[in-house]
């Protein structure tokens, strides 16, 4: 069967995150900007986050492309010396990666307010190649050659996430976590971070204290503690 690139996300952010972590647990968590840049443009913000996983080797970057580029679908990387496209920010780099699908599904014109970010959206239009493919199965050598079950494999990694609980399981409200044990000198203070709201660590019930804490996680801390505050 045909799956429409364009349409409503039919899987949460909590298992297209879970899905990826369960292969590499330290991928950031961009689950809510493809949900949320994907129904901006009307195009499943679900089905690009898995085209992203096949791209990426689940975040891995074990291609030319590397992480600082922001470039989740090797938009660019023509060929296997040529490195590619570089964004800003990754909020830009989802977004140019949804509007050159949405250039692929659609000769619509772009949503009100959006602009060009995609480097690659001109030459769809001067190709003729707007709306050549509004299913994932008519991307098959035409986002990647020669592309063979290009999106089909794309759709059974969405297929996996899919078979996933859509919501986390409830966390323990003492603020527990399941793998303290080897922090245990650390462990009435992080009970008490988690009671106050401060930290809610990973969706599986762990906290993962051998991690080095990111400047992403810290800003979170800061913000719980602003917020707290001003009670």
């Amino acid at each position: 069967m045909a799956t429409p690139i364009m349409g409503t996300a039919q899987v949460s952010a909590y298992q297209m995150r879970q899905f990826l972590r369960n292969v590499n647990p330290d991928a950031p968590d961009y689950s809510s900007l493809y949900l949320d840049i994907g129904a901006k443009y009307g195009v499943r913000g679900d089905l690009a986050f898995a085209q992203s996983i096949h791209e990426t080797g689940y975040w891995q970057f074990t291609g030319t492309v590397r992480p600082y580029q922001n470039n989740f679908a090797g938009l660019g990387a023509v060929r296997s010396d040529v490195q590619g496209a570089t964004f800003a920010t990754p909020a830009l780099g989802i977004e140019a990666q949804i509007q050159h699908l949405y250039g692929y599904a659609t000769q619509m014109p772009l949503p009100a307010g959006a602009k060009v970010v995609d480097p690659r959206f001109g030459i769809l239009e001067q190709a003729g190649l707007r709306g050549v493919a509004p299913t994932w199965e008519q991307l098959n050598g035409k986002w990647a050659v020669p592309g063979t079950a290009y999106g089909q494999q794309i759709v059974s990694l969405w297929q996996g996430m899919a078979q996933l609980p859509a919501t986390p399981p409830a966390q323990e409200p003492d603020g527990s976590f399941l793998d303290l044990k080897d922090v245990l000198w650390a462990e009435p203070f992080i009970r008490q971070a988690a009671e106050l709201g401060l930290i809610h660590g990973y969706e599986d019930g762990t906290y993962r204290p051998a991690n080095p804490l990111t400047r992403a996680e810290l800003a979170a801390i800061l913000t719980n503690l602003k917020e707290k505050l001003r009670e």
